[in-house]
């Protein structure tokens, strides 16, 4: 890679980042815990980092770099579920573990797994409905936002949680070959952004209750634009593969929209004083 498409690369990251975060966050505040994981759980990420490895790299090392992204992303999912499965640990610990799980498994993908994309993608479907099938056995609370007024200075703290989680993943992946790319594509720096940020506007079993619609939509929509990109890449280029492939995912993100219920406004305002300034006065 040319070293002086590094800083925009890096600029670009952070901007999406920041973008994602803002709007889950925000979306959250207004709607709830439903709508807010609906667009936490589309392609962005992943998206933004194979559409850059292709801009900045070549074609053949984007393409490469979807090999392991189906088997990446079930990882990602593995750590939303052990991120909500403790009840009662402090958020702390709730993410470390989760993130401890990931990363082993992220290793594990790495080391061991085939360099083979129908079996990257076989693996990574069973390995996601699998999730899928544990998370729905996990008996969430119906947990109500709790009302904030916005802010924009608290919305840019927001989004800068994110962009720059996501700027140092694509600089990870720039200096690391386009399979371990692939692999860090599916790092869950966004949801786990949001779940800080809601944790502290919103409380702890809210930002757990995200998770539902974060696998949700991720498992209707990543997936099988990991399979698209990697087509259309290939048959139309790095741009117009990576809107096609959006393209193609639209129904399915119709579908995850409509699955989702969106959360219902607490009665008491008065509940909101402790929550309304969360990083505001971070």
């Amino acid at each position: 890679m040319n070293p002086e498409l590094l800083p925009f690369r890096v600029l670009v990251a952070f901007g999406s980042g920041w973008l994602v975060v803002a709007a889950v966050t925000s979306i959250a505040d207004a709607y709830g815990a439903g709508r807010a994981g609906f667009v936490g759980g589309l392609p962005s990420t992943g998206a933004v980092s194979l559409l850059l490895i292709g801009g900045t790299q070549s074609l053949t090392a984007a393409i490469q770099a979807t090999t392991l992204l189906p088997l990446s992303f079930a990882v990602a999912f593995a750590f939303l579920l052990f991120y909500a499965i403790p009840r009662r640990v402090q958020f702390g610990r709730r993410i470390l573990g989760a993130f401890a799980i990931w990363l082993l498994g992220s290793t594990i993908v790495v080391v061991f797994a085939p360099n083979n994309f129908m079996i990257s993608l076989a693996a990574g479907v069973a390995m996601s409905s699998t999730i899928y099938f544990v998370h729905g056995r996990i008996g969430f609370k119906d947990v109500q936002r709790i009302p904030t007024r916005f802010s924009v200075g608290r919305t840019i703290w927001r989004g800068a949680l994110g962009g720059c989680g996501v700027a140092g993943v694509v600089t990870i992946s720039a200096l690391s070959g386009p399979l371990v790319a692939g692999v860090f594509a599916g790092v869950p720096v966004i949801w786990s952004s949001s779940f800080y940020v809601t944790k502290r506007t919103h409380g702890e079993e809210f930002s757990r209750s995200l998770t539902r619609s974060f696998i949700r939509t991720g498992i209707l929509t990543i997936i099988p634009y990991s399979v698209a990109v990697r087509y259309f890449f290939s048959a139309a280029g790095v741009w117009y593969g990576t809107l096609f492939a959006y393209i193609v995912i639209i129904p399915l993100a119709w579908l995850a929209w409509t699955l989702t219920r969106a959360g219902r406004t607490m009665a008491e305002p008065s509940a909101t004083p402790a929550h309304q300034s969360d990083l505001t006065t971070s």
